[in-house]
């Protein structure tokens, strides 16, 4: 009962009654544990606004601190660094409609000149992972720029999309974050800044003017959570604070066992010509003493020496393990992944961890990055070489091709790997696209090589018309011998 209805009983207790008795309905009717009001949950104050208004406000600051703690952070950098190897691994490829021109065109699409398609989706990936979100800008080349394609990607940190732009705008539409839409909830324009914010000097941030980019000019690559959500937050967000109160422990243990271990004797003696080993006066007049290894020294009845003796560890080991923990399931990674230490795991529980990360992987790559990037990159590229005249082939989604998962056990996944093929659970082609390989390249190889061998004279078990013949001639010559 709070003040308000202790007094209403005290002038109306009939009024108080019938307050409480809704009060004690009201409470049945909320079914939900988490939605009853009482003294658990007295201090859980829970928001209500939409996805943009909650990220809004904390975003350029979270986005800060995790670039921050990757910075400085070994297990931050480590999960981060598996969270991108295990997406992007050594190149997404793809099977393409003009496939010598797409292969071609994979090797200057940098906008810096300087990484290829797989370097350019390895940036693009890391800096969605640490910073939530990553822009990729359509660069159109002049026809004397010597492009066969004249088409380049332009990696860009989220720090370019001016957050000022926010409401409605001069030509009707309205800005959230810095993205327009229009009356009808498009996306139609991004305000970007034409240089990174960080690295203009002070006095000319009141000057830097952002820029409208028409949205087909650009990719906003994130994870959405909610519906409404313009703008993406890093999964370490959730985890900043448990890292740095993590730091924050570890640098407390540290100095305690440092000041631990100054402290090697105390001596308890009324007789202050009494001395333990060799010693020296400092400039202060303090009495300074070594002791040496080996030394005996005799006390008389009245003195006595106590010697430090540091603490144990008191659970260091124990908590540091569950903060790691919660941090990796923050983060999105297995805690032998960020880590590094196997000890407490053994071939079955390794492996059902890891599929269990390698389907988040699947998603991360299947549900956002093929969608929100390689689509549209794949169907630009064939509309600019439609209209650059390199090709007269109709736009066609491609075939991806995701990196190959390494195997834990390589001869029982490639054993189960046959039994499915064998059984008609899986194609060859699927089995070959999940490595990471484009199955008609990899079926064209074999024959090639096949032939080859053949021509050589060289048998291998992997063809089986040419096993066969050989077991075959082998049990014939076995009967004709017996006979």
């Amino acid at each position: 009962m709070n003040l308000i209805d202790e007094f209403v009983s005290f002038f109306n207790p009939l009024a108080g009654v019938r307050r409480a008795q809704a009060r004690i309905a009201l409470d049945h009717v909320r079914g939900y544990d988490a939605a009853k009001v009482g003294r658990r949950t007295s201090g859980w104050v829970a928001g209500s606004g939409s996805a943009n208004a909650e990220i809004g406000p904390a975003l350029t600051r979270v986005r800060n601190r995790c670039r921050d703690v990757v910075r400085n952070n070994e297990y931050a950098a480590r999960a981060l660094d598996s969270l991108v190897t295990n997406t992007v691994g050594d190149g997404i490829t793809a099977k393409a409609t003009d496939q010598a021109l797409w292969d071609d065109w994979c090797e200057y699409c940098d906008a810096d000149n300087q990484l290829d398609f797989a370097g350019l989706l390895e940036l693009a990936v890391r800096t969605r992972r640490e910073s939530g979100e990553v822009l990729i800008r359509f660069r159109q080349r002049l026809p004397e720029d010597g492009l066969a394609i004249p088409l380049q990607l332009q990696v860009l940190e989220p720090d370019h999309l001016d957050n000022t732009k926010h409401g409605p705008l001069a030509n009707g539409n309205f800005a959230i974050t810095g993205v327009e839409y229009n009356l009808i909830g498009q996306r139609v324009a991004y305000w970007l800044y034409p240089v990174h914010p960080g690295e203009v000097a002070t006095y000319q941030l009141n000057s830097l003017q952002s820029v409208r980019v028409p949205a087909s000019e650009v990719l906003h690559y994130y994870r959405k959570r909610r519906p409404t959500q313009v703008r993406g937050m890093p999964e370490l967000a959730v985890s900043l604070l448990r890292m740095r109160d993590l730091d924050d422990y570890e640098q407390a243990e540290l100095v305690r066992k440092k000041i631990e271990a100054c402290f090697v004797a105390f001596v308890r003696t009324d007789n202050q010509g009494s001395r333990l080993g060799p010693a020296s006066d400092s400039p202060k007049g303090q009495v300074q003493e070594k002791v040496a290894p080996g030394m005996i020294k005799y006390l008389s009845n009245a003195e006595s020496v106590d010697f430090g003796s540091p603490s144990s560890n008191g659970g260091y080991g124990e908590y540091t393990r569950s903060q790691l923990q919660a941090i990796a399931a923050g983060a999105g990674v297995m805690y032998s992944q960020m880590t590094g230490d196997l000890s407490s795991f053994n071939y079955s529980s390794y492996r059902a961890g890891l599929v269990e990360f390698r389907q988040m992987i699947k998603a991360e790559q299947w549900l956002a990055l093929k969608p929100m990037v390689l689509a549209p990159i794949a169907r630009r590229f064939q509309q600019v070489a439609l209209l650059a005249g390199k090709t007269r082939k109709p736009v066609q989604p491609f075939v991806w091709n995701m990196p190959k998962l390494q195997w834990v056990d390589p001869l029982k996944d490639v054993m189960a790997e046959k039994e499915a093929i064998r059984g008609g659970l899986k194609s060859l082609s699927a089995s070959i696209r999940e490595g990471g390989e484009d199955p008609d390249k990899v079926r064209k190889e074999i024959a090639e090589e096949r032939e080859q061998l053949k021509s050589m004279g060289i048998v291998v078990d992997s063809d089986a018309a040419v096993s066969s013949k050989l077991i075959d001639a082998a049990t014939t010559a076995k009967i004709i011998g017996a006979d």
